[in-house]
């Protein structure tokens, strides 16, 4: 036997041989103090004859949630108590001409007999209910007004979608109607026949919109005389049907390929054999596209006369598919993008761009992998080059640039320069700005500007700009350009007018209010959009022009 068992044996024979079952480490506690159920017992009966003695209750601790359910019991009765005598109050109302429950319509004076289906109304100040009759012609007005509240609700709805959409609601043309109802009931459409062009990419347009473009609506779009196509959404085009393209339109000059992520080698190979007329390549997102049939494009027939070649979101794009597309069409282009190219490594393929392009009238690089590739060298040297016959000059995201750029390559260089964007260039400065475009006379003035996020830009670099450039400035972003103060606007106001700018940009410029809408509403007598996202100083108060479309407020509601 082991020790442990003996002791409880043990243990047993000096307690007077009485017999006692397992206990747990709490019982025998208990029982070393002294507490057991008798003077349990015995405690809780002097406490309730106390109680009855004294007339008091024993504060337990949940009293406080005690007490709130007792007042919120009182609440409720009392709220109980004032129903019932509402009730009280429409029986006696109900009741007040005849005990049996007859009574006058409120409407039109007949007497009648009161049931659940009585309508309750208030007319003339007077609180009563409908007959039969008039309860039916009630509820019919219930329900043209619930219909009229709902497609009022609808109408808002459509505005507030064609305004964010930088759009104006108005009644569609009997044309627009057909291209909605063909857009709707594409999958039922078996041939679009002749309707022309422009109508042809309004329909794919509202197809890739709404996501219904796929491989097989995108068969009706295809003619053995069609030039050029657009497709602005291929997520749902398989790689066989994006063949078709080649093979049911040979003479094909200018593709756009929209989120092309399943085009791959074989169909930019058969483009290759198939589109000798191909001169305008325009992709967005090939990622399937490998280096090595990137640079066999490049050295066929097609590859060597292209115009125009526009890249965007592909990491397989590497520096020697770009050198093999400078070798062998850098003379011919006239339009260039490369943009979000992750691919594009190493500061030495780009540095080859000046030494192969010379007749330039498009060009965009854009958000580089590195800030260090693109620099002032390489820009400046460009635009000495190409600055004759460039147009468009798109650097969003090259942070690596500076007032350098302004000043030593497009203030020289650029006479035939109408559109600049320079989003997210922190390094470009309010002196910059002014050296640029003060007394810039070689330039007659741009049309589009997009200077969004430049934070460095101040009243003085934005006012010169305006100055040289407003009278053709057609659109201008200044969105976030934090450092524009009111005095700017003021100063605007006195001295200049804006007689073709159509849409305007000046969100998250905090120092944007209600004066600053008017002013802009009159200075600028055509300005059509204007977008103040974040400007919370400017409200519904705002004195504009009715015709000019504010958007952003944000006491604006559906």
């Amino acid at each position: 036997m082991s020790r442990r068992r003996r002791q409880q044996q043990q243990d047993t024979t000096d307690s007077n041989h009485e017999v006692r079952g397992p206990s747990s480490a709490l019982t025998s506690f208990l029982r070393e103090q002294g507490i057991n159920a008798e003077a349990i017992r015995l405690r809780y009966e002097e406490t309730l004859r106390q109680q009855a003695e004294q007339g008091t209750s024993i504060l337990y601790e949940g009293d406080e949630e005690t007490e709130e359910i007792r007042a919120i019991r009182q609440r409720a009765s009392i709220k109980r108590s004032r129903a019932n005598n509402d009730i009280d109050d429409d029986e006696a109302e109900i009741n007040e001409d005849d005990g049996e429950g007859k009574n006058y319509c409120i409407e039109c004076d007949k007497e009648f007999v009161v049931s659940v289906y009585s309508k309750k109304m208030e007319n003339y100040g007077r609180i009563g209910y409908l007959c039969g009759d008039c309860t039916a012609i009630q509820i019919k007005k219930d329900r043209l007004s619930r219909a009229n509240e709902i497609e009022a609700r609808k109408r808002r709805k459509k505005v507030a979608a064609a305004l964010l959409d930088r759009e104006e609601y108005k009644l569609p043309s009997l044309q627009d109607c057909c291209i909605q109802i063909i857009s709707k009931n594409i999958d039922d459409v078996e041939l679009l026949g002749d309707i022309g062009v422009a109508n042809s990419k309004k329909i794919s347009r509202i197809l890739s919109k709404n996501r219904s473009l796929d491989s097989k609506t995108m068969t009706l779009f295809l003619d053995p005389s069609l030039k050029e196509i657009e497709f602005w959404d291929c997520s749902n085009i398989s790689s066989d049907a994006l063949t078709q393209l080649a093979a049911n339109c040979p003479l094909l000059e200018s593709i756009t390929l929209n989120l092309c992520g399943r085009l791959h080698n074989d169909n930019l190979l058969y483009y290759s054999d198939k589109l000798k007329n191909l001169q305008h390549l325009n992709l967005n997102g090939p990622f399937l596209i490998n280096d090595s049939m990137w640079q066999g494009f490049f050295d066929s027939d097609v590859g060597r006369n292209l115009k125009g070649f526009h890249l965007r979101n592909t990491h397989r794009f590497m520096p020697d598919s770009l050198i093999a597309l400078l070798d062998n069409c850098g003379n011919n282009l006239e339009y260039l993008t490369l943009s979000r190219l992750d691919g594009l490594t190493t500061k030495t393929a780009y540095d080859l761009l000046p030494h192969y392009l010379q007749k330039l009238k498009h060009l965009e690089i854009s958000y580089p992998n590195k800030e260090e590739l693109i620099d002032d060298d390489l820009i400046v040297s460009l635009l000495s080059i190409n600055g004759e016959t460039l147009e468009t000059l798109i650097l969003d995201g090259c942070s690596g640039l500076s007032d350098q750029f302004l000043i030593g390559g497009i203030r020289p260089f650029c006479p035939s320069l109408t559109k600049l964007s320079t989003v997210l260039l922190d390094q470009i400065t309010d002196e910059g700005m002014t050296q640029l475009f003060t007394n810039w006379e070689i330039n007659g003035g741009l049309m589009d500007i997009n200077l969004s996020r430049c934070i460095e830009i101040g009243d003085d670099g934005a006012y010169a700009m305006l100055e040289h450039s407003g009278q053709t400035l057609v659109e201008l972003s200044l969105n976030s350009v934090k450092l524009l103060t009111k005095k700017f606007f003021t100063r605007l106001s006195r001295n200049l007018r804006f007689p073709l700018l159509t849409a305007l940009d000046i969100g998250f410029v905090r120092s944007c209010d209600d004066s600053v809408l008017a002013i802009l509403s009159r200075i600028a007598p055509k300005l059509s959009i204007l977008e103040i996202y974040g400007d919370n100083r400017c409200t519904h108060k705002a004195i504009v022009r009715s015709d000019l479309r504010v958007i952003g407020r944000q006491s604006d509601s559906i």
